[in-house]
């Protein structure tokens, strides 16, 4: 009785998959193939094309293009004229960077040097110990 049962159920879902195929089926099939073809060639071209639109120049003509841009630019005034105004403008930029690690490392130095205070002495191992038994290289 439920093979039965399965077995109906399944010709009414491929009776209905079968009608529906039937009823959405092109009057045309190679027409609407061809009209598919031609769109998909479309749009494949149009994605080609705006791949590659920034290689249409070439190497060659994008150096020329920057160098006549360059070449407008020629006659305009620097922002540092010479060597002594680069240096100012680098030493007004860096001057309030703060210590870097050298100049902290030497008051670190300084300040450890100044200090006498005693050092603390280092407690003696016992026998039997992990520290007792390390190896001193």
């Amino acid at each position: 009785m439920k093979a039965i049962f399965l077995g109906l159920v399944a010709l009414a879902v491929t009776g209905v998959a079968w009608a529906q195929q039937a009823s959405t089926a092109p009057a045309d099939p190679a027409k609407d193939n061809a009209a598919q073809k031609a769109e998909r060639n479309a749009k494949a071209q149009k994605d080609l094309k705006s791949a590659t639109a920034g290689t249409e120049k070439g190497y060659v003509g994008a150096a020329a293009e920057g160098s006549a841009k360059a070449a407008a630019h020629k006659g305009t005034p620097k922002v540092t004229p010479d060597a002594a105004a680069k240096r100012k403008a680098v030493k007004e930029g860096t001057a309030g960077a703060g210590k870097g690690y050298g100049e902290a490392a030497a008051e670190s130095a300084a300040v450890a040097a100044k200090d006498k205070s005693p050092r603390a002495p280092l407690p003696k191992p016992k026998a039997g110990t992990p520290e007792m038994n390390k190896v001193v290289p």
